[in-house]
């Protein structure tokens, strides 16, 4: 009778065994290691008014293991009645070395192309600290500090300059629903060598998720150079409308 008794509980715990596997909850995926997207504008109008401007944005990043990186580049043009009005390229890599849940290193390097803002060439190294001040699933808030040098070769060869500076900059991201976010990054960039050639750049963005892969962006930037080089304004501004894909 014992074994009897013995086996039907062990039968009996056998044939449990799916349903208790099935209300158990079922593990969180991992976070991916590498995430990276891209985006695509394209705005064309013919007749009374012949324009066109084209928009290319991408970046990888590796999350901090402690370390991490981003890959980031962009490319921006317009025409008007066949001449050119605008064009931009932008190309960077930041390495990250995370210290604990709060604190992070980063050092990073860029290059900038923008004939119409006055410089063939603007490479930058820059190298500084993270402090991430809120980050809880709904809201991310961030702040850089940190030392630069620059070296601009300028249009007008008489004007080329390389100095050393800062950076100061602020990043703010709130996942307002599972399918929509908004980011905004504000940096500025004092110049050591002459206190009032600073810059100042802003990019606000508002992303909505189409599919798992496909989303749409709309953003607006402005660059502001309080002392331009040569005849050129101070102010640049880009507005776009995006398809975005992930990666």
């Amino acid at each position: 009778m014992k074994r009897i008794a013995v086996f039907c509980f062990l039968a009996t715990v056998f044939v449990s065994m799916p349903a208790f596997a099935q209300d158990a909850p079922e593990a969180e995926a991992p976070e991916p290691l590498w995430t990276g997207n891209g985006a695509l504008s394209y705005v064309s109008t013919t007749g009374n008014t012949d324009t066109s401007s084209f928009g290319l944005d991408f970046s990888f990043i590796r999350r901090p293991t402690p370390w991490g990186f981003e890959i980031y580049g962009l490319f921006n043009q317009s025409d008007d009645s066949g001449e050119k009005t605008a064009e931009r390229y932008l190309a960077g890599i930041r390495g990250v070395r995370e210290l604990n849940e709060r604190w992070s290193l980063f050092g990073g390097l860029s290059g900038e192309k923008d004939q119409f803002a006055g410089f063939d060439m603007r490479a930058l190294l820059e190298a500084g600290v993270t402090y991430k001040a809120v980050d809880n699933g709904k809201i991310f808030l961030s702040f850089d500090g940190g030392l630069t040098y620059t070296d601009e070769d300028r249009i007008a060869p008489e004007l080329d300059a390389s100095f050393m500076g800062a950076l100061a900059a602020v990043h703010f991201g709130w996942n307002i629903s599972d399918n929509a976010k908004l980011t905004q990054d504000l940096s500025y960039y004092p110049n050591f060598d002459d206190s009032a050639d600073w810059r100042m750049e802003s990019i606000t963005a508002l992303e909505a998720s189409l599919t798992d892969l496909f989303g749409l962006r709309l953003s607006y930037e402005y660059r502001f150079r309080n002392e331009p080089i040569g005849d050129n304004d101070d102010t640049d501004t880009t507005t776009k409308a995006s398809l975005v894909m992930k990666f």
